[in-house]
């Protein structure tokens, strides 16, 4: 149910998930690929940056051979550290929408193997933080992204693999960006489903200036990084799913050596008929 790169939806067909996340982090890749606490070390001390938040995935079957694909974060990002040596205690949070991403799915093949193209387009709806440090929720540009994807089943695992590679152009001066994942899915059991996926995001310009506060929050650009997601799924019937994923940044550069962990309920189901 969670082959939402390569497949297609039939007209009429949905797949929703509502998701909610915690993401954590107490050190960061430098622009060298090297871990280092958030902040320097010498002038603050236990510094950490959170993320709190949730999300609606949806795709929608208009048309066989056009799927609607949208999404709307909601999060909560806070950031702090104490300070040494008479130096001002770090204390930010920020809540508020994300970005709001629309995209079309095409297929370009169907068969033994599936293979499509989604163009997608990412609005701000969030504004700029009121104080400097509180994190930032991402460029506040708007960004402009396509990638294909391919997938197949894999009976010798009762399950599947696909893997997607795209490019984003993003707006402001923010630099540009690769991104790919592979993700294999299996179900050992019926109604468990066993996933890995594996993710990567390159940026094609300078690496960001690491803000005031020191750090590099997600979304900003300018950031390197790969990422490692296992994820256990058990489905309840009638199309719906409950998982559960932990997140894992495990190499990068300009960007949070974060661990994330993600519960989420899906449904796969026709609307009409």
């Amino acid at each position: 149910m969670a082959r939402a790169a390569a497949w297609t939806r039939e007209p009429g067909e949905v797949y929703a998930k509502a998701s909610v996340a915690w993401l954590h982090a107490e050190e960061m890749y430098d622009d060298r690929g090297e871990t280092r606490p958030l902040q320097d070390s010498l002038l603050y001390a236990d510094p950490s940056y959170h993320e709190l938040w949730s999300s609606m995935y949806v795709e929608y079957g208009l048309h066989r051979s056009l799927t609607l694909v949208s999404s709307l974060p909601f999060k909560i990002a806070s950031q702090e550290a104490t300070g040494r040596f008479g130096v001002p205690d770090i204390e930010g949070e920020t809540i508020g929408l994300g970005a709001l991403r629309l995209g079309v799915r095409v297929p370009l093949h169907r068969g033994r193997w599936h293979a499509s193209f989604e163009p997608e387009w990412h609005l701000p709806l969030y504004g700029e933080p009121e104080r400097v440090e509180d994190p930032r929720l991402g460029t506040g540009f708007m960004d402009l992204g396509a990638a294909l994807s391919m997938g197949t089943g894999v009976p010798a695992i009762s399950g599947y693999a696909q893997a997607t590679a795209g490019v984003r152009i993003r707006g402001g001066s923010t630099p540009e960006e690769a991104y790919w994942d592979v993700e294999v899915g299996s179900e050992p059991a019926r109604g468990l489903m066993l996933r890995v996926r594996y993710d990567g995001l390159s940026s094609t310009g300078t690496l960001i200036e690491v803000p005031a506060g020191g750090t590099p929050t997600p979304g900003l650009g300018g950031q390197d990084h790969h990422r490692i997601a296992p994820t256990l799924a058990i489905a309840s019937g009638k199309g719906t799913e409950i998982s559960v994923t932990w997140r894992r940044v495990v190499d990068g550069r300009s960007t949070l050596r974060s661990t994330e962990w993600e519960a989420a309920v899906s449904f796969l189901g026709l609307v009409r008929r």
